[in-house]
């Protein structure tokens, strides 16, 4: 399973364990396409040497070495505040009182890794099962406003199906002696903010690329391998048999509307072989040597995007001052 953010919009930097139950999604910095980890994407990774594995239930207030690169759910509404913003002056211009939809309401974990490594908390399991509250709805969007064809020009560029909205493909008519912006309002706000590169506003690929293998590689290392099989034991005293803790977490049967007496009781017992274990201290120490490992090879890259990122929030602090 890949692990992935579920908000409002498309961001990929918050990583939720619950397979099958939850689901990822970007705001972020304008590296180039070909800004990826070093080397092929299916080479093999040296091993990190782990010296030390502190004690932890959870990894809550744990931050991950690729967060720095990576938008917080604040910085993310930030910018689409800011872009909504400037959508709506530049719909002004043009005399249309547009008003930007709000992003749908979505389930957001407290921290990005609050539920990276699964649950933690056996009493909270006992209650929800594998999924936090108000993470198994996929919460509906709202239906967009029916929009005339001129303001849909105006807004992005474009009416014609076979062009992308608010695409560089699209503006540049004019309008009541206004010529439209490329990508109509929708692309000027975008270019305003530095939000107009190939990630379209979210997270740069290579932060994603990190901040995800360095989740799928961890389970291979030695160290959280060993911890898996411990963890399996104790599961099966338990009357649970799995291998890992994503097997127990993506188990077909849990994807309910609501979490059922075996898999309250299923949760409980995976958080607390976690916790009697010692998994979540290790699989996060593991996690993070990865991500230190990549961030140096990658450190050049990083620190690009990392200067994009102050920028474009520096850009957007602007426009919601005004």
């Amino acid at each position: 399973m890949i692990p992935f953010r579920a908000t409002g919009h498309p961001k990929a930097a918050v990583v939720l364990v619950t397979a099958a139950v939850l689901m990822t999604g970007g705001c972020s910095s304008s590296s180039p396409p070909s800004s990826r980890p070093s080397g092929p994407k299916n080479a093999a990774v040296v091993m990190p040497e782990v010296s030390s594995v502190p004690r932890l239930i959870t990894a809550a207030d744990r931050a991950l070495p690729v967060a720095p690169y990576l938008l917080s759910d604040q910085q993310s509404d930030e910018l689409t505040a800011a872009q909504a913003t400037l959508t709506e002056q530049c719909m002004a211009r043009f005399g249309f009182p547009y008003k930007s939809p709000a992003p749908a309401p979505a389930f957001r974990p407290r921290t990005p890794t609050e539920f990276r490594y699964g649950v933690t908390d056996p009493a909270r399991a006992a209650v929800d099962g594998f999924a936090p509250p108000g993470s198994r709805t996929v919460p509906t969007p709202a239906e967009p406003p029916s929009l005339s064809a001129r303001t849909t020009l105006v807004l992005t560029g474009t009416n014609d199906p076979h062009v992308k909205p608010g695409s560089k493909a699209a503006g540049g008519q004019v309008y009541h002696g206004r010529k439209i912006p490329v990508g109509g309002c929708v692309g000027e706000a975008r270019a305003r903010l530095r939000s107009d590169g190939p990630e379209a506003g979210g997270d740069a690929e290579l932060s994603n690329d990190i901040n995800i293998d360095s989740f799928e590689t961890s389970r291979k290392h030695p160290l959280v391998k060993a911890v898996f099989a411990k963890w399996s034991r104790c599961m099966r005293a338990r009357g649970f048999s799995y291998p890992d803790p994503l097997a127990a977490t993506g188990d077909s049967a849990w994807r309910t509307s609501t979490a059922s007496t075996k898999e309250k009781a299923a949760a409980r017992a995976d958080a607390e072989c976690k916790k009697q274990n010692n998994v979540v201290g290790v699989w996060y120490t593991v996690d993070a040597a990865l991500q230190r490992q990549a961030i140096e090879k990658n450190s050049a890259a990083l620190a690009k995007i990392r200067k994009a990122i102050r920028t474009r929030l520096d850009l957007a602090a602007a426009v919601l001052a005004e």
